[in-house]
């Protein structure tokens, strides 16, 4: 067990001890007192009868004759005579236990000139003695509110028994989920990136099974980061791989073939293009991942940036037999960086266009609604299959259509580019089959 387990189960017992004793201690004073509050000398004919009849022979015959009288009544009756009779000291005659206010109200109602109930006596030899006679439910509620003189042990050792099994269970309910947490954060830490703690939880619905859902949504995250970053440094390595390894093809054939000297040369520029379009890329990718473009924000119509491009993709695919159509819209302000928003568009348009078949067009509609702006790009192909949607967005991720029979351009960097430009400004993008055919890439951003 841990140290919280021990400092819950102290906690929680020693409450439940101090509770109960305070609690006890309440009621014990308040019944007291209500003992105190009523009329606990008895004030009635028999008992006015019988104080009277043993104050005469106290006051005549003395303290000898009255405790004669005392044994006979003992012996002819087996209990004691109902009425208390206390010396200055406060002491019983019969060594009964005379409660202080009791006392204290037999003394003061001496003062009572209509209180003949109680009578105060001399004796010959000069004793003084204090006679009442006590309510008859006195004897009952004095029991009931007095500490017993030997406690009942058995009673306690269950009630204290049943607080350390109280405290324990739920000290262990509390904190055996943390125990769980605990060791799956160690192994998280170790590099066991698919540790899990919600199936050792349970059915809790409280804070710390939240915790434990957030946990594993955290560990979720980063597993899933963590095997972005591995495949992604795979994809790196394989897309320099094949470019350097056509350098080094060529600077060979030209120590051998000195001849196609210039030739090789272009194949060389041709492929230290390629290294130096995928460096860019993913140096644009890691600024913004690093999210270094915050500061290059203005406001600008966003109706008028896509109208710019969609021109130029409208050349650009007319050489291809394609059509580029744009729904434009009026002048909607955003707030931006004009050159990360044109780059995410333009990426999303080519591919659109790479992907539409001839004879067939790409369709761009924008549209203001509930304070977004949303650009819509759809084009004409067969679009891709549904599950794969969500990885459309991921760096090196091309989606090989074979039935379109088109080899696809790029390293895959392009929409990952623009997922996280328009990410970065607050929006959100998502992918979708038309119901007519053909794939549509939604981007929202807002106005």
């Amino acid at each position: 067990m841990g140290r919280l387990f021990w400092k819950i189960f102290f906690s929680l017992w020693l409450t439940l001890l101090v509770t109960g004793t305070i609690v006890g201690g309440l009621v014990w004073q308040h019944n007291k007192e209500r003992i105190e509050q009523l009329e606990v000398i008895a004030d009635n004919p028999r008992a006015d009868f019988s104080v009277n009849a043993y104050a005469r022979i106290l006051r005549k015959q003395g303290r000898k004759a009255m405790e004669e009288v005392i044994e006979r009544h003992i012996r002819e009756h087996r209990r004691a005579l109902p009425i208390l009779i206390v010396n200055k000291e406060g002491t019983d005659l019969l060594g009964r236990p005379v409660p202080h206010f009791l006392l204290e109200k037999a003394r003061e109602a001496t003062n009572d000139p209509q209180q003949s109930a109680i009578q105060q006596v001399s004796t010959p030899e000069g004793e003084a003695f204090l006679l009442f006679v006590p309510h008859r439910d006195l004897r009952r509620l004095q029991q009931e509110n007095s500490f017993p003189k030997h406690l009942p042990l058995i009673p306690l050792f269950i009630v204290l028994l049943g607080s350390l099994l109280f405290s324990a269970s739920l000290a262990w309910y509390i904190t055996r989920p943390i125990c769980h947490l605990r060791k799956a954060t160690n192994q998280f830490a170790e590099g066991k990136f698919d540790t899990r703690v919600m199936n050792n939880i349970g059915n809790r619905k409280d804070e710390i099974a939240d915790l434990a859902r957030d946990f594993d949504h955290m560990a979720e995250q980063v597993q899933k980061l963590v095997a972005t970053q591995k495949r992604l440094l795979n994809d790196v390595s394989h897309e320099l791989r094949s470019p350097l390894a056509r350098l080094q093809v060529a600077i060979e054939m030209i120590r051998q073939q000195p001849e196609k000297t210039n030739e090789l040369i272009q194949r060389i520029e041709k492929e230290n293009q390629r290294l130096d379009e995928l460096v860019g890329e993913l140096l644009t990718l890691s600024r913004l991942e690093a999210d270094v473009y915050h500061n290059e924000n203005d406001y600008f119509d966003i109706n008028g940036l896509v109208t710019s491009i969609s021109d130029d993709a409208r050349f650009e695919a007319k050489n291809q037999n394609k059509q580029v159509v744009f729904n434009s819209a009026n002048e909607i302000l955003i707030n931006g960086s004009i050159e990360l928003i044109r780059r995410a568009i333009e990426n999303v348009i080519r591919n659109a266009i790479y992907y539409t078949p001839e004879q067939t067009q790409v369709t761009i509609t924008l549209k203001h609604e509930n304070s977004h702006v949303i650009i819509t790009v759809c084009d004409s192909g067969k679009g891709i299959h549904k599950e794969k949607l969500t990885d459309l967005f991921q760096p090196f991720v091309r989606i090989n259509d074979t039935n379109q029979n088109i080899k696809i351009p790029g390293y895959g960097l392009g929409l990952a580019i623009t997922r996280r430009a328009i990410e970065i400004h607050k929006g959100s993008i998502k992918a979708y089959n038309h119901q007519e055919g053909g794939l549509c890439i939604e981007m929202r951003f807002p106005a």
